[in-house]
């Protein structure tokens, strides 16, 4: 006889009695509805990653918006860019269904975010732009159009080849806005010496990169005085304090002065992939304006600047909070929901305890919680999401999650993703479907930004390094691709099992009174670019109303 048999049936019969219980305990009625669609809102994306369109259409289904998006055929696919005439035709046909219109500049005149950073254009195709959108809105004039445009980022475009050149083309970036900012001599000859050691002809289109987008911004705060947008939103993208991008904003504020141009109407946020989620944020909830309590892990991770950032965690979550008229309180008492930010490095990580008991505390009393879970170093060991399935806190009780890339677009999605929630929740007679909408919005979040971004990616590059694919950008679609996909959906999926098995995951939640629970979850995804960096990801949640 087996010698191990009596402990083997004692593993057994503990783990059949826990599923049992656990069973037992959220027994209830399956919820499988999700909101009906009472409104279409049509949108063109930034590009055609996930974050910039589908990440949109899963938030607007919690409150029953139907996004309307261009056919797969004339966007973007990684470096080649979006046919612009193509999806000009399908807006001009498309719009007349709809009442309102989320539209990226960048995908209309380049074909998309990184066609516009290496994409040459001519002053005539942004007059023909205008032109354009003037007739877009003379044909449509109760069609409410909501533009957004992507500020260049300071990194040069890819003609720039070397790697010398790229580093003094960022030194000198930053060095003239020093300058302008205090004119000292000793800048100004680091800045004659750097011209010199430049090729001229890479200095000069460098330059016309930012002259050229500050032409197209005044042509786009133009068009907002005379009525032909509705609303325009301007987006930086990956900066630092002082570049030459922030110096040509700095030109751009005074034209907006100038001019006179509604501020109420022109906004410029940190950020570029969750633009358009913000935007249909503000769409959604319109007539109203939340209180927000911000909350911190510690003083330092308010005031930390993370990478890829030009300011702190506590500006950039005051600047959204400002995006969406929300109005920052002094107490979690006054609050409609909190806003947790963990931000932690290598030597913060003991705060994690502390955060775990606040975020407790303010769910025994009954405070929807919004949470950002940053880590400076992209890990999963400095991020608060561990300590909480540790704990068994009831992770499917939070308002929204977001951990992805940067502070400002995982700040920018948590408070979209938790505005756009409490409002559909609004409405009681559509609670069930309202939240199981989330659920599936939450763990698809937990998934990538917590289990993907931040472990099964370096795993996945690693063993793709291992086997001489250096470059995990360029993936080969007729080969790496679906090794790469393969590894990443088995290891994903290894995850999968620990996370929904864990006490966190199945703790029921109560919504307005009403005792909700999550027994079981599936997953899919596969790269949507021939790259490692996003994942397109869905999940399945089963979500249970539990019975009183």
């Amino acid at each position: 006889m087996n010698k191990y048999l009596p402990v083997i049936l004692i593993i057994i019969s503990v783990v059949l009695g826990s599923v049992f219980l656990t069973s037992k305990h959220q027994s209830g009625e399956l919820v499988e509805q999700l909101p009906e669609p009472n409104k279409t809102i049509l949108l063109i994306p930034l590009d055609s990653r996930p974050p910039c369109g589908r990440l949109v259409a899963d938030n607007a289904r919690t409150v029953g918006i139907n996004i309307l998006m261009p056919p797969g055929e004339a966007m973007d696919f990684y470096s080649l860019p979006g046919e612009t005439t193509k999806t000009r035709e399908w807006l001009s046909k498309e719009i007349k269904n709809c009442q309102e219109a989320i539209i990226s500049i960048d995908q209309l005149l380049y074909g998309g975010l990184i066609a516009s950073r290496n994409k040459a254009i001519t002053d005539e195709q942004i007059s023909a732009l205008t032109d354009y959108l003037k007739k877009l809105h003379a044909e449509n004039p109760t069609v409410r159009i909501h533009a957004f445009a992507i500020l260049p980022r300071m990194n040069p475009p890819d003609f720039v080849e070397k790697y010398q050149d790229r580093k003094k083309i960022m030194k000198w970036s930053r060095l003239v806005h020093q300058y302008d900012n205090q004119p000292l001599s000793e800048t100004a000859d680091q800045i004659q010496e750097l011209e010199r050691e430049i090729p001229s002809d890479l200095l000069r289109a460098y330059k016309e990169i930012y002259n050229r987008n500050l032409r197209l911004n005044r042509q786009l705060a133009d068009l907002l005085a005379e009525g032909i947008l509705t609303e325009l939103t301007f987006g930086q993208d990956d900066g630092e304090a002082y570049s030459l991008p922030n110096l040509k904003l700095k030109e751009f504020r005074h034209y907006i002065e100038k001019k006179n141009i509604p501020r109420d109407r022109l906004a410029i946020i940190h950020g570029a992939d969750e633009a358009a989620l913000s935007i249909l944020t503000n769409i959604v909830a319109e007539q109203q304006s939340f209180r927000v309590y911000i909350d911190y892990s510690s003083p330092q991770a308010a005031q930390s600047i993370m990478p890829y950032m030009a300011i702190s965690n506590d500006e950039t979550a005051r600047e959204r909070l400002h995006f969406h008229h929300s109005l920052v309180v002094d107490s979690p008492e006054e609050a409609d929901y909190i806003l947790f930010v963990s931000a932690n490095n290598e030597e913060t990580m003991d705060t994690r305890k502390a955060s775990l008991r606040k975020m407790q505390d303010y769910r025994q009393a009954n405070k929807p919680i919004a949470l950002v879970d940053l880590s400076e170093n992209f890990t999963a060991a400095e991020a608060l999401f561990p300590v909480l399935l540790q704990a068994n806190y009831p992770v499917n009780s939070l308002a929204a999650y977001a951990g992805w890339n940067t502070a400002s677009n995982a700040i920018g999605t948590a408070i979209a993703q938790a505005e756009i929630y409490l409002t559909a929740l609004k409405d009681s007679s559509k609670q069930d479907a309202v939240v199981c909408s989330n659920i599936i919005n939450l763990n698809n979040r937990f998934c990538e930004d917590y289990y993907y971004l931040k472990d099964v990616i370096d795993l996945v590059n690693a063993n793709l390094r291992k086997k001489g694919y250096g470059n995990v950008n360029d993936l080969d679609l007729e080969h790496n691709y679906k090794w790469a996909v393969d590894m990443a959906e088995s290891t994903m999926r290894e995850r999968l099992v620990q996370y929904k098995y864990s006490p966190a995951f199945k703790q029921p939640f109560s919504v307005k009174g009403t005792q909700y629970a999550v027994r079981d979850l599936t997953m899919e995804l596969y790269f949507p670019w021939p790259r490692t960096f996003e994942v397109n990801l869905s999940t399945a949640p089963a979500l249970i109303k539990m019975k009183n």
